[in-house]
């Protein structure tokens, strides 16, 4: 069964057999692996570096559903990606100029807030790589034994039986 097969149920507990309960319960992120191995298929002059691809990997963790746009601060993307408010507005720019990103403008009751980012290019891009590039190893697993990982992950002992 590929992963776009599996419910997020199914997900959720894979997620915590892997890592744990601590670290799942603060959620995670779906990044494609083609996002992850993009700079393999562009031309040398349209690779990101590496704080321009950390902040485009932020920008696609804070997207959590398809019609809502992320809208991370400059501050908050500085601090996750480890680098300065300057070098995340540099990457941004690139980011817009490579045709990635779409920047919007958001205001909060009139006062100027912190930008949205429209990801539908780097969605279009992305399939355009997936058809370019086809999975040469794509992932199986057998759904009955994914089904048996996951109820044995998920197995709760039997309830006390009191006499």
């Amino acid at each position: 069964m590929a992963h776009g097969d599996w419910t997020m149920a199914e997900l959720a507990s894979s997620m915590v057999e892997k890592w744990g309960v601590e670290v799942s319960e603060r959620g995670f992120a779906q990044i494609p692996n083609y996002l992850l191995m993009l700079n393999q298929f562009l031309e040398s002059d349209a690779r990101l570096s590496a704080g321009e691809m950390q902040v485009l990997i932020q920008l696609v963790g804070a997207w959590w559903r398809k019609g809502d746009m992320p809208f991370p601060s400059m501050r908050t993307l500085a601090v996750r990606c480890g680098i300065s408010d300057r070098q995340v507005q540099r990457a941004i720019a690139r980011l817009e100029e490579l045709g990635l990103i779409k920047r919007i403008k958001r205001r909060t009751k009139g006062i100027i807030a912190s930008n949205a980012y429209d990801l539908a290019p780097l969605v279009e891009i992305l399939r355009n790589v997936a058809e370019a590039y086809p999975n040469e190893f794509p992932r199986r697993v057998e759904r009955t034994q994914a089904k048996e990982r996951i109820l044995k992950a998920m197995r709760k002992p039997a309830p006390l039986k009191i006499s």
